[in-house]
């Protein structure tokens, strides 16, 4: 494709060059009709060149600026994979800090910028240089001075585009954080997630000031920027304007003196403003622009050829227990460690429970186990393989803040394993085993019901979309489930059904279930209470209840939810 793109670029500047010569031929053959030296058939043939030529040039004109969007449409689609991929193998951790992000931000901004540089880039190798070159090669047959003219406009508007680029380079590093700011307050003010929330409580104004005081501080660095970019550009334009009137200066002098035809006086003359105009939209726009957004492009590079951390991402070796040996696990930025000194066996085919009070650290001891945040300090051992060798194999979890897809019921229980084989049967076992709806008001469609309002589906009752998360994490095969609180929207009877048939649902699996609510735990085999990020009791609910404690005080609290 970028071969098809630089012939494009080739022939629009041959035409260019071609209608320069032509126009040359004609207006020299008019003067030799005039002093009868030639026909009339002479002059039809070479107007008739010529107005060919201008047809040829609008057709590459057009070809060039489709085959353009199709080229950027092309490459944006694979720089979209490379950023996917790249983000793919980033440590779910690394989500946590908030520099880590500002990066991110930056690369996939830089994408998108790299695919115009790329063709800006294009253009200037096999489009420009070969209409300059070629403009400059005649120029010297006419009359050699007359090339020199074009590298005396070059030489300052590069020197001028160079200084720029490290300013924008700087603008991108201190823009970045305040847009991603910005971004997140204009969702606030527009997304439909926010939208109840924000009007009900009318917070429009503050989100709108928030907003706005984000953007006055990205504008002011923009406009400092573009201040210093826009006076450069003045000294440049007021060099290449008398490099303009020294190129017609010149060509005067020469036709005076008969060292060049009218037709090349004309022709050239003619030429001139298209020349001009070629290396002010070169020099002021395209190279401008990509100056402007070459730090962005390099974030972008950057990202894409960091070293990536390679383990051998073994599945987790089935029928072994999990072993946690001194885990200390910190968040970026923070003061404290989120979870402290964790030594712990679960053995093959358990069912865990940890409990305690919001902020304990059950959610972040639960992802340590997953293998999704690796320890600040300790190890964590999957039989005999430590969990960072491991993949997320035979690995399964439903969260919290689970997803509600926006596709057929059917998509929203195979999106776990995609690589199982599109089986209905398997699919309306899972749903069936879950509790998952697939007849009745609303889901008339069974597994093709379209779910979520996006697209004119049905939406679920917040029972049943937690039962399409469970239905979609047993879909997967796995040794290892995990429950991390996505029941805590629903009331406390129901969570208790829930994590009932999830218990009888994952009998042959190693499961781990997070909940602050200790009535629907009472299940498990084994539960553990966690405060200020310890574990602070270790036992079954009856040996618990048998003790003063967290745990009974805990449960004495909650008692009347269940009665």
């Amino acid at each position: 494709m970028s071969y098809t793109y630089i012939g494009v670029a080739l022939l629009q500047a041959l035409s260019w060059v071609l209608q320069v010569l032509l126009l040359q031929r004609f207006l020299d053959a008019a003067a030799a009709y005039a002093t009868g030296s030639i026909g009339f058939r002479m002059i039809l043939l070479s107007l008739g060149a010529l107005a060919l030529m201008y047809l040829f040039y609008h057709v590459m004109d057009g070809l060039g600026n489709c085959y353009e969007e199709i080229y950027g449409l092309s490459v944006g689609k694979h720089l979209n994979l490379m950023i996917f991929k790249r983000v793919d193998s980033l440590q779910v951790s690394e989500f946590e800090d908030t520099k880590r992000l500002d990066y991110i931000h930056k690369a996939v901004n830089g994408s998108g910028k790299l695919i115009w540089i790329g063709t800006t880039l294009l253009d200037i190798l096999f489009y420009y240089t070969t209409y300059f070159v070629f403009i400059g090669w005649y120029l010297f047959t006419l009359k050699p001075v007359l090339a020199l003219s074009i590298v005396v406009v070059f030489v300052p508007v590069m020197l001028s585009e160079w200084v720029l680029m490290s300013a924008f380079k700087n603008l991108e590093a201190a823009s970045a954080p305040i847009r991603r700011e910005s971004d997140y307050y204009e969702q606030c003010l527009t997304d439909k997630k926010h939208l109840s929330e924000t009007r009900l409580l009318g917070a429009t104004a503050f989100f709108e000031n928030l907003y706005t005081s984000a953007l006055q501080r990205l504008n002011a660095i923009v406009l400092r920027t573009q201040v210093r970019k826009h006076l450069v550009q003045l000294i440049l334009n007021i060099v290449t304007v008398i490099g303009y009137g020294l190129i017609v200066y010149m060509l005067f002098v020469s036709v005076m003196k008969q060292e060049i035809s009218i037709g090349a006086f004309a022709a050239v003359l003619a030429s001139i403003g298209s020349l001009y105009r070629f290396m002010n939209k070169l020099i002021t726009e395209r190279i401008a622009w990509a100056t402007e957004n070459i730090g962005s492009t390099e974030n972008f590079l950057d990202f894409i050829d960091e070293p990536v951390q390679r383990t051998s991402n073994m599945p987790k070796p089935a029928d072994s227990d999990i072993e946690l040996k001194a885990v200390r696990f910190r968040y970026p930025l923070a003061t404290r460690n989120a979870v402290e000194e964790i030594d712990l066996i679960i053995p093959n085919k358990q069912t865990l429970a940890i409990v305690g009070e919001n902020g304990s650290g059950k959610t972040t001891l639960c992802r340590i186990i997953m293998g999704l945040y690796p320890p600040t300090a300790g190890e964590v051992w999957y039989g005999k393989v430590e969990a960072s060798r491991t993949s997320y194999e035979r690995t399964s979890a439903v969260f919290q803040h689970y997803r509600k897809y926006n596709e057929t019921i059917r998509e929203n229980v195979r999106i776990s394993q995609y690589s199982k084989p599109a089986d209905d049967t398997a699919v309306v076992s899972t749903c069936e085993e879950a509790g998952v709806l697939l007849s009745g008001e609303g889901v008339k469609e069974g597994l093709n019901t379209m779910l979520g309002r996006e697209f004119g589906g049905t939406d679920l009752s917040g029972g049943q979309w937690q039962r399409v998360a469970i239905a979609r994490g047993l879909f997967r095969d796995s040794d290892y489930m995990i429950l991390d609180e996505p029941t805590a929207a629903i009331d406390p009877l129901e969570e208790t059904r829930l994590y009932n048939d999830f218990a009888a649902l994952c009998r042959d699996k190693t499961a781990v279930l997070v909940s602050h609510r200790l009535g629907s735990v009472k299940l498990a085999d084994r539960i553990l209470v966690m405060k200020d990020g310890r574990i602070v009791q270790d036992g079954t609910h009856e040996q618990l209840m048998s003790m003063e404690g967290e745990y009974r005080t805990m449960y004495e609290a909650q008692r009347k939810w269940y009665v």
